[in-house]
């Protein structure tokens, strides 16, 4: 009996949030947490898979030669100093999604991660040009800095207004919690040097304009919808949860891996598996984010890793996310015995 499209969408959409959500961490800290964040998240937003709602917030709201803002940036600059392994990827492929349909990808980071986020949107395919001349040059991108002082309030007006942006998009962005203080996973207090994204988050809800978030310990934008499961199941929530929701939340092992469910979820909708990354283009990802002084962000090092995980481990969920999706676009097929 033929199934119908929604139906299974739903199957594809549960396969690929159930792969994304599959914990593997070295870090007590983040130890059993993933599973109970994404049950509190889809609680939250209806029952349904996550990974359908991001990419329907995403297939909504990209409009042709209009700008869509992206961020990331979770690595304190005293540990991390050019940023780490887990963001930038999901950012770019992300970003690739947005221009594919015809969008214009804004990126946005802390000015000390730029050169890691450059090296791995060029890695995806990406052009990066002048903010002015993104929109007239298919397949390009513009990155810009986040402030991490007292101007970043009138820089996301600025920015705003400037781009005119018809969706924003987090992913693996540290957030304040309602004191006004960001931490890191471990609980530990951010330094001054954080890109205060949230200005844009704020000013974007008070304005209508659509959000989603992707994160992966509770202490990143988006966590805001599910504040109080953050301080119930992580350890360190009470102080490390952000107060900074969006309209869309999807929690994932690994931030990255999160924003390769949304695109691998686009896909599927769009019956357009060009938007899949490959194996080898994660593992050209990886190395390029590596390559830019990019590290693991659970250990420190000058490694290929993402988060305690290894470049195979990476690539293998890569290769399940493909071949969830280009499974589901077969159409008709019968076992011949």
């Amino acid at each position: 009996m033929a199934q119908d499209n929604e139906t299974l969408l739903s199957i594809v959409g549960r396969n690929i949030d159930r792969v994304t959500t599959v914990e593997m961490r070295i870090s007590d800290y983040s130890r059993g947490v993933i599973a109970n964040l994404h049950a509190a998240a889809v609680s939250a937003q209806g029952g349904g898979p996550l990974s359908m709602l991001g990419a329907r917030k995403m297939i909504d709201n990209i409009k042709p030669g209009r700008s869509v803002i992206l961020t990331t940036g979770a690595g304190d600059p005293r540990f991390l100093p050019a940023g780490e392994t887990d963001g930038p990827p999901g950012l770019v492929v992300l970003a690739r999604a947005v221009a594919a349909l015809g969008g214009v990808p804004i990126l946005l980071t802390e000015a000390p991660f730029i050169d890691n986020v450059r090296a791995t949107a060029i890695a995806i395919g990406l052009g990066v040009r002048d903010a002015d001349m993104a929109p007239s040059v298919p397949w390009s991108c513009a990155i810009l800095p986040v402030s991490a002082d007292n101007d970043a309030s009138r820089q996301a007006e600025d920015y705003l207004t400037r781009f005119d942006p018809t969706l924003l998009v987090s992913i693996e962005k540290l957030g304040p919690n309602p004191e006004g203080i960001a931490h890191t996973a471990s609980g530990k207090p951010t330094a001054d040097g954080r890109g205060r994204a949230e200005h844009l988050f704020d000013l974007a809800a008070s304005r209508g304009l659509p959000t989603l978030g992707i994160g992966d310990n509770g202490n990143e934008i988006g966590f805001g919808l599910i504040l109080d499961a953050v301080r119930k199941f992580k350890p360190a929530g009470d102080r490390l949860g952000t107060r900074v929701a969006t309209d869309v939340l999807v929690p994932a092992n690994t931030s990255n891996w999160g924003g390769y469910g949304v695109v691998a979820a686009m896909a599927a909708i769009l019956e357009r598996p060009d938007l899949l990354h490959t194996p080898e283009d994660e593992e050209r990802l990886i190395r390029a984010c590596v390559d830019a002084n990019g590290v693991d962000g659970s250990t420190g090092r000058h490694i290929l890793q993402v988060d305690g995980m290894s470049m195979a481990v990476n690539c293998g969920l890569v290769a399940m996310l493909n071949g969830i999706v280009r499974a589901s676009l077969v159409k008709g097929f019968k076992r011949p015995f």
